[in-house]
């Protein structure tokens, strides 16, 4: 039972399932066989067998970025129904823009799971849908079939921020993109990339990193633990084990990125094993992390974004599921902050020990970037990306 659960768990996180064929230009998607369907005040409400979704109007971001503005709404509940905690916030990679938020809150009394879910529209809106559902082997086909249905609805609107207006049915919709190397749209997507990667100062790029073992005590009666960190040293002398500041708005100065909490910055480096740096543009191909095989059971080839979670491929694709976030808007002014942690899809640019990301919605982020093998050979056994370690939990 405890297997089934966390299969439904899988399925409600993820709600990135194949789309039903349907013309990108469709206004509403019929409800599925046997649900019933009603229009509540501004709300479309699905239901069947306990399994609820709610579809909200398009609406203003108030000039937040749909991840953003999805966590604001994190603790927001319709009557009746009471918040208790957030298990994860995601983006969607299945479709480009679109952001969930799963919640565990209680309807009279009784403890059930929120999926919030943001599909990005044109013109700075957006369209709130939630599924609540209490967590059953019965109620996992109808889980299933929920998260269809409100992936469809946000790829079928017209008013889908990656639906164009001239065309029938977008590279979005179908759900299909072309990665051959020659792809103009490929092309400059890597150009735009390595433009907002050289933003960064030449006296905020490190010049070299070295793996080192930070010892600390943990638990009681106390154990000595081992933890491998990247150290970063820049042109000015300075080193630090911190990654976690803006490029863009610190320096690696102790009177810069040094005043942020626990962020020390010292003179000369570490001994420790120097680590690898990429060349300019260069891709790889790993996928570290939790792979939710129970996915598979529902027919999805697509699996949930965990903490530990880190995939990137050669065509420049990135999922990472834990990344302390310092974003630059699409206008070029600065945002994020200090250890606000996100999960991120989109494309990817790395550049000796920096790396540049755009996720799907555009938004773009710059920070730190670490790798070393086990052997000291050519492969990556471990990477490091703004203070988050990632590695194969499968070996």
């Amino acid at each position: 039972m405890q297997k089934v659960r966390m299969t439904c768990r899988s399925a409600a996180l993820s709600l990135a399932f194949a789309l039903i064929g349907l013309a990108a230009n469709a206004q509403t998607v019929g409800a599925p066989a046997g649900w019933s369907d009603s229009q509540q005040g501004d709300k479309r409400v699905l239901t069947k067998n306990g399994v609820l979704v709610e579809i909200g109007p398009w609406q203003s971001s108030s000039g937040k970025s749909t991840g953003d503005w999805l966590k604001s709404q994190e603790r927001v509940s319709a009557p009746g129904v009471s918040y208790v905690s957030t298990q994860s916030m995601q983006a969607e990679a299945a479709v480009p823009g679109s952001y969930s938020l799963a919640r565990s809150v209680k309807v009279n009394g009784r403890d059930q799971l929120s999926v919030l879910y943001a599909c990005p529209g044109k013109g700075g809106t957006v369209k709130l849908m939630e599924l609540r559902a209490v967590l059953s082997r019965q109620t996992a086909s109808d889980i299933q079939r929920a998260a269809k249905f409100g992936e469809a609805v946000c790829r079928a609107d017209s008013n889908y921020a990656a639906n164009s207006p001239t065309s029938g049915r977008t590279a979005a919709a179908s759900g299909k993109t072309s990665s051959a190397p020659g792809n103009p749209g490929q092309q400059n997507s890597a150009q735009s990339l390595a433009a907002a990667n050289a933003s960064i100062p030449a006296g905020s790029r490190p010049r070299s990193a070295r793996i080192v073992l930070e010892q600390k005590w943990v638990g009681f009666p106390a154990v000595m633990v081992n933890t491998a960190t990247p150290e970063m040293s820049f042109a000015n002398g300075y080193s630090t084990t911190c990654a976690k500041w803006n490029p863009l708005r610190q320096t690696p100065t102790p009177t810069s990125a040094g005043m942020l909490k626990r962020c020390k910055f010292k003179r000369g480096a570490s001994k420790g094993k120097a680590a690898r740096k990429f060349s300019p543009g260069e891709t790889i191909n790993i996928s570290y992390g939790r792979i939710t095989g129970s996915s598979r059971s529902f027919g999805s080839s697509s699996s949930s974004i965990s903490g530990g979670t880190l995939r990137m491929t050669k065509d420049g694709r990135i999922q990472i599921g834990e990344f302390n976030a310092f974003s630059v808007s699409s206008a070029g002014s600065g945002a994020g902050g200090g250890n606000r942690k996100i999960a991120v899809s989109g494309r990817y640019y790395l550049n000796g020990h920096t790396i540049t990301i755009q996720a799907d919605d555009g938004r773009i982020f710059h920070g730190f970037i670490a790798a070393s093998s086990k052997s000291g050979g050519t492969g990556y056994d471990y990477i490091f990306i703004n203070g988050e370690h990632y590695w194969d939990r499968k070996k």
